[in-house]
């Protein structure tokens, strides 16, 4: 099924930051996204939106890691804001740990974003192909770090990935 915003998602300009959408929850692996990009240029941001117990765990993990200046803990975000961040980001963080669907893929493609995953995200993966809308990583920081530099160093590639995302989604519907 679609997801409940679909036929509003844009594709705006690829922007300065990753983008991770949903509760946040050991089981959805922000943590490894922060992990990560202390290994990425200080110039890569994210843009955490979403609330749950993990929240003040991450925040500490940043500060922890160095990061704190490069992460945006944005707590819940409003269906309009929500589409707008997704149209601004140059990718989408999405590693859950067997997660059974995988909604906010369908919500990255509908916007052009590649997604950037990890091999035992379940659902997503039948969606994302690797080196072709997105990267399908190890369960590593180093290996994410690297699918996210690469992307945040080549808009050519983000788009061509997004773009290549949107075509496998586009015409899904009840």
């Amino acid at each position: 099924h679609p997801p409940s915003l679909a036929g509003r998602y844009q594709s705006g300009e690829y922007g300065r930051y990753i983008l991770s959408v949903g509760r946040l929850d050991p089981l959805k692996r922000n943590r490894l996204l922060l992990e990560a990009l202390a290994h990425c240029d200080k110039n890569v941001r994210a843009k955490i939106a979403g609330r749950g117990a993990e929240m003040e765990p991450l925040q500490k993990l940043a500060k922890k890691l160095g990061i704190e200046d490069q992460v945006d803990f944005l707590g819940f975000v409003p269906d309009d804001d929500l589409i707008q961040l997704y149209a601004g980001a140059f990718a989408v963080f999405f590693a859950p740990v067997d997660e059974d669907y995988g909604s906010i893929t369908l919500e990255a493609f509908l916007s052009q974003r590649p997604v950037v995953t990890c091999s035992d995200s379940g659902g997503v993966l039948e969606f994302v192909k690797d080196g072709e809308s997105g990267f399908v990583c190890s369960i590593q920081p180093e290996s994410l770090a690297q699918a996210i530099q690469s992307l945040y160093d080549d808009r050519e590639k983000c788009r061509s990935f997004g773009q290549a995302g949107f075509e496998k989604v586009k015409d899904i519907s009840w």
